[in-house]
């Protein structure tokens, strides 16, 4: 995930950082007029992060739709700044303590840091504030950033807040004019002949995941602790039934699902439509997406 802000650890410029050239990037829309008084403030105060400042953010240059834009694409500010972080910045705070990219293969090292259990590091650079009721989102753009690593990136929204389509890309139905859709899953990834429809689950599937998908083409996604959930003859029908193609979840949850199912001759069972395996690891998410986006499902 893109993160402008100057001292970014894992995208800090090089040379000597200093907000000026941030704030003149078109996206930040901050008039010519301004700047100066800005990157003044914000290099006084705004420098390594994870470091605090009390200094008072109103009055000061910063007016209340420029410190939204500056959250949105300097998330690294949500470390200095005593403002419950977004979804999206509680996702590249996980990456800061991965040290790299979020993809297939260590999304479930970021879920568990933003989920922290006995024996999970924490955060590196923590938020300043908690994060609070947006668990579902994050587990989305823990998902969407798997997308994006694997060059099937975020379509951006235009003026009008519908998507600009682009090929490869995806969209996330929570954003935006596709939010009237949102019913219909979390993330749609264009293929024929039917749009592939993300559902996208924490730890529990349960009949939530079952009926997410509506009986369109479904992929779900999700970091399923509960094996028993998945390895019965029934629960395998039903899935296709609902019209899941692919279904992915954590290493050893997937191991230990495939080991019951063959264990118990269930493995004719554990197939989608296409007679390819229902069952995945996370690790073959984004490789797979990036193979079907733009072309046929029945690749999946």
């Amino acid at each position: 995930m893109n993160c402008l802000h100057p001292f970014c650890p894992m995208s800090a410029p090089s040379g000597s950082p200093a907000w000026a050239p941030v704030l003149d990037r078109p996206e930040l829309k901050i008039r010519v007029a301004d700047r100066p008084a800005v990157a003044a403030f914000l290099d006084a105060n705004f420098r390594s992060v994870g470091t605090w400042t009390s200094a008072a953010l109103f009055p000061s240059p910063l007016n209340r739709a420029m410190l939204k834009r500056l959250l949105d694409y300097c998330p690294c500010l949500f470390t200095q700044i005593e403002i419950s972080p977004t979804a999206r910045a509680v996702v590249h705070l996980c990456e800061l303590t991965l040290g790299t990219r979020i993809d297939s293969s260590n999304v479930h090292d970021a879920f568990l840091i933003q989920h922290p259990r006995p024996g999970t590091p924490a955060m590196a650079y923590p938020p300043r504030e908690v994060v609070r009721n947006i668990g579902g989102t994050i587990m989305e753009f823990l998902c969407s950033e798997v997308l994006e690593s694997a060059g099937v990136p975020l379509m951006a929204l235009d003026d009008d807040n519908w998507p600009r389509w682009q090929m490869p890309g995806h969209i996330i139905m929570n954003e935006g004019r596709m939010q009237a859709l949102k019913a219909f899953g979390d993330i749609l990834i264009p293929c024929a002949p039917t749009n592939l429809v993300i559902s996208v689950k924490s730890e529990a599937a349960r009949e939530r995941l079952l009926y997410s998908s509506n009986s369109i083409e479904g992929v779900g996604f999700g970091f399923f602790n509960q094996p028993e959930e998945f390895w019965t003859t029934s629960r395998m029908a039903l899935f296709k039934r609902m019209g899941f193609s692919a279904i992915y979840m954590p290493d050893a949850t997937h191991s230990a699902v495939m080991a019951r199912v063959v264990g118990d001759g269930r493995e004719r069972h554990a197939v989608n439509l296409n007679g390819a395996d229902l069952y995945r690891p996370l690790a073959q998410f984004g490789g797979d997406m990036r193979r079907v986006v733009g072309r046929s499902t029945l690749e999946l």
